[in-house]
């Protein structure tokens, strides 16, 4: 297993612990007859961001083809955007509905921010990096200045 797969089981674990802490706190308060709709978020919230980093570690240690960390990784992000972008409103669920569908949402932004820069460093460079100098294309601002220095 590599560095990248590691990290991911240890983001997932630390989302397994955050959970484990949200849910003791439920039981703590129920017992005290304190408890309050927000702490019922907090497990909520807690269990959306777990989803995310179980589902990278689900790709890492596939039962039939898993996946190098880096494409478990980027596919889960992908997920993670496409529920942001194209999840449909809860309509007709009412408010237990839309506060899981909040949840779900919470914990995917939760997730693509952890990933960012590690996304980042991933990804390919882009065309304009890595394009050669002399190939033709539109100069640049210092080819142009340099360019109409050398002419009479």
């Amino acid at each position: 297993m590599g560095r990248l797969e590691d990290l991911a089981v240890h983001y997932a674990n630390a989302a397994r612990w955050e959970l484990g802490e949200a849910l003791n706190r439920i039981a703590c308060l129920d017992d005290e007859g304190t408890l309050h709709d927000k702490d019922l978020g907090r497990i909520a919230y807690a269990y959306q961001r777990l989803s995310w980093w179980q589902q990278v570690t689900d790709l890492t240690h596939g039962r039939e083809e898993a996946v190098d960390g880096a494409t478990a990784l980027l596919t889960v992000r992908q997920r993670a955007q496409d529920l942001l972008i194209n999840a449909r409103p809860v309509n007709n669920g009412g408010l237990f509905a839309l506060a899981m569908a909040e949840s779900r949402r919470g914990g995917a932004r939760a997730f693509l921010d952890a990933t960012e820069k590690l996304a980042e460093a991933l990804a390919l460079p882009s065309d304009h990096d890595t394009r050669p100098a002399d190939t033709g294309g539109p100069a640049t601002s210092t080819e142009r200045a340099s360019a109409s220095e050398r002419r009479p």
